[in-house]
């Protein structure tokens, strides 16, 4: 009885133990806003996909270069569709057969120059393999520059660890990407005596997809799902968080577990849109 006593009791510690592990990253990393509310996830109005039950996957939104336009968004059928209001809903605008490529995802266009950043997330496992990139460690992700001038095609950085989102700072000195895997956000200088160079930027609460710009100077990031992110416990989750320029969670967006969104961008008034490829909407908050 002594010996199967201090075998429960072995057990009992190493649980106790690997359950503080699995908490202490996501201790760390936890949000804490100091003047700026929470936002409800679960509370919005939804501009609707009504053409199919079947169809998903807004997982971005995009506006003109006006800035004043109705949104856009790609679906999970190739086309880009257009919002026409409540009456109309969404309406086709575009339609593209698709390019069959390894992994490239991201892409952000600098308004002055033209200039195309984008991401090549792995080069050894495709999209339908992006859990592969993850689960691996792979760090063959790499950041590209294309010149419309040119035609050319330049190597920025290779050896990233999943490169995902990717967004061009307000002021247009650096680039922000999102690493899915380490759950992290690197800072690309591309003007100044940095230029060149990266470095990190901040440790997220959990996995990040795609990241877009505020309108205070920092960044929305959209979080797939929290770390760690256990079965028990409250049904809700991080869907976002808004990053400070010097990489400090100053926001947070909190809904159910049931929604994962790949993308959050804010509007002139605060208007937040909430992309996903996994729902048949895109999620507005006002």
């Amino acid at each position: 009885m002594g010996k199967n006593k201090l075998l429960h009791a072995m057990a009992t510690s190493c649980f106790a133990v690997l359950l503080l592990l699995l908490l202490l990253p996501c201790t760390e990393a936890r949000p804490s806003p100091e003047t700026v509310a929470d936002i409800d996830g679960g509370r919005s109005d939804r501009l609707m996909l009504r053409e199919s039950p079947f169809l998903r996957g807004p997982e971005s939104v995009a506006f003109d270069g006006s800035g004043a336009g109705p949104p856009y968004s790609g679906v999970s059928d190739g086309r880009i569709l257009k919002w026409n209001g409540k009456t109309h809903g969404w309406t086709t605008y575009a339609y593209g057969p698709g390019v069959p490529l390894r992994f490239t995802n991201g892409v952000d266009v600098d308004q002055v120059t033209g200039e195309v950043y984008f991401k090549d997330s792995s080069m050894n496992y495709p999209r339908s393999q992006h859990e592969r990139v993850t689960a691996t460690g792979d760090s063959s992700g790499r950041l590209m520059k294309y010149d419309p001038r040119t035609n050319r095609v330049t190597l920025l950085q290779s050896g990233i660890t999943y490169p995902n989102g990717l967004a061009i700072s307000s002021d247009r000195t650096h680039l922000v990407v999102a690493l899915t895997g380490p759950c992290k956000l690197l800072r690309y200088w591309i003007t100044g005596p940095n230029a060149g160079k990266s470095e990190p930027l901040a440790d997220l609460p959990g996995y990040p997809d795609n990241v877009r710009p505020d309108l205070r100077g920092g960044f929305w990031v959209a979080l797939h799902r929290e770390k760690p992110e256990l079965p028990f416990g409250p049904d809700s989750h991080l869907l976002a968080v808004r990053i400070g320029a010097d990489g400090k969670v100053i926001q947070v967006m909190r809904g159910p577990k049931s929604i994962r969104p790949t993308e959050v961008m804010e509007r002139e008034g605060g208007k937040l849109y909430m992309g996903s490829v996994e729902l048949p909407y895109v999620a507005v908050f006002f």
